[in-house]
Order: C-alpha cells, then sequence, then structure tokens
C-alpha cells in the first residue's frame, strides 16, 4: 500500500546541514514544535491511521527511494495519531536508538522543501 504526504512548512530550525535527523509531524504541532520540525500532511487521513511500516519498506523523498532499514517501537503509533516520526539517514546505533524513527537507506540526506512529497510504501 502507498500512503502519501506532502511537506506543508519548514520550521526555522529545521534542517541542520550535518544532523541526518528530520523531525516531522502533522499540523497538530505545537508553535515550539513548529520551529524545529517539518510539517507533513497526508493526502488520506484514514490510510494514515492505518499507516504500519517495517523494516525492508521503503519511503520515497521527491522521486528518490530510501530503503526502511529499522523501525522504532513508537514510530508507527505516532505517524498514526500525530503525524510525527524522525527521519534518520544514518545506520542504527546499538545503543540509544529513536524510539519515534525511521532508519533509512541511503544515509545522504535529500533536500527537503515546502511542497515535497512523501511516498510510505508498505507490504
Amino acid at each position: 500500500m502507498d500512503i502519501t504526504a506532502t511537506i506543508k512548512a519548514i520550521g526555522e530550525s529545521a534542517l541542520s546541514p550535518t544532523d541526518p535527523l528530520v523531525i516531522l509531524f502533522d499540523d497538530s504541532a505545537t508553535p515550539a514544535l513548529r520551529a524545529v520540525t517539518l510539517i507533513q500532511q497526508f493526502d488520506d487521513p484514514q490510510a494514515q491511521r492505518d499507516l504500519e511500516m517495517q523494516a525492508g519498506d521503503t519511503l520515497t523523498i521527491d522521486g528518490e527511494d530510501f530503503a526502511v532499514t529499522a523501525v522504532g517501537k513508537l514510530a508507527n503509533a505516532n505517524l498514526r495519531s500525530i503525524g510525527h516520526v524522525a527521519l534518520v539517514f544514518a545506520p542504527q546505533p546499538a545503543v540509544d536508538r529513536l524510539e519515534s524513527a525511521l532508519y533509512l537507506k541511503p544515509t545522504s540526506r535529500p533536500h527537503f522543501t515546502v511542497g515535497t512529497t512523501l511516498v510510505y510504501h508498505t507490504r
């Protein structure tokens, strides 16, 4: 199943040139969170509530495919309820894993803009 979302806003401190982490939320993000996150809007809210990512799935960002190598144990529940997930463009560490993260490969972070399309491909 493919579930599509679009980036609607980018906080002024959301994208660091050296940090492999990108934090996503839906429109319910507080003003403080909005400063450090990208706001995504799902095309189909019902499909969002059914979203279940797992290792081996793919996230396509503006046409570029990223393999999901690991899924934090809170990532799916947060994606379904508040559109929140941390996209980590780095290998999953042995310790201090983020529980709300999708770890992605390749590890080069793509360019995000307002209008960037994300397609969550699930099996």
